[in-house]
């Protein structure tokens, strides 16, 4: 009879770290695809603010369970540190030309995309018609720490625990795989484009030994995409 099913703590971290995107995605997804919440909402705050609060509660849900809860696992319970999983108080010129070079090649990407009509159906996610500075500052600002978590998980506690357990080939492997496939629920075009990006910063994370790279990038791609589709979508607009 075997020992244990995970012969190394480098193998359990791994398979825990697997096991808490997948159940973070459920739990987000669950609140994303609820069709009561909104109405339930708008007994509370209203039907104009119903369909905005509902996704800053779903960027709620994935701080805590991408970002607040693993951290809580990991470097409590099971006594990590925070650079064990690229989280470091540095950086570099090296962090910075990334960070500069990869924010150049998003831009005209999310300029690109912005407008077009299959993206302009889903984005800017809040469906307001009429934005106001207190709307886009708020959204701004959910968008950078849901994204601080969501790469905290992704290319932090899953990538570095695989790349420990397994190398660096696999864990990129991994963590790509699960990466597009969270994104294919939006649409396919979404799931394809995870690919590419998901193993750039992969490499660059395992490259540079941090998770800032990814994170400011990550932010640069998804406030631009946002910020460009207020302005190419004809059914919502920014009224400062």
């Amino acid at each position: 009879m075997p020992e244990s099913y995970f012969p190394t703590s480098e193998h359990f971290d791994a398979a825990l770290a697997i096991a808490l995107v997948t159940v973070g995605f459920i739990l987000f997804w669950s609140v994303v695809t609820s069709r009561s919440l909104t109405p339930r909402l708008a007994g509370v705050v209203g039907y104009e603010r119903a369909q905005e609060t509902k996704i800053y509660l779903q960027r709620l849900v994935g701080i805590c369970f991408y970002g607040v809860f693993p951290a809580l696992v990991f470097l409590i319970f099971l006594d990590h540190n925070w650079s064990d999983f690229g989280v470091l108080p540095r950086w570099t010129s090296q962090d910075l030309l990334w960070i500069l070079g990869l924010s150049v090649l998003a831009l005209p990407l999310s300029y690109a995309g912005a407008r077009k009509v299959d993206s302009q159906e889903m984005y800017p996610e809040i469906r307001r018609p009429e934005w106001r500075s207190k709307t886009l500052i708020l959204s701004a600002l959910a968008w950078a720490v849901y994204i601080s978590a969501y790469e905290l998980m992704f290319r932090g506690f899953l990538l570095f625990s695989c790349d420990r357990a397994f190398g660096a080939g696999a864990a990129i492997a991994v963590n790509t795989s699960i990466y597009a496939l969270t994104h294919v629920p939006k649409r396919m075009t979404e799931g394809i484009g995870a690919i590419v990006f998901g193993v750039i910063l992969s490499l660059i994370t395992l490259r540079t030994g941090t998770i800032w790279v990814s994170v400011l990038v990550h932010i640069v791609l998804a406030l631009s995409n946002e910020w460009f589709s207020l302005r190419f979508n004809p059914h919502i607009r920014y009224a400062p």
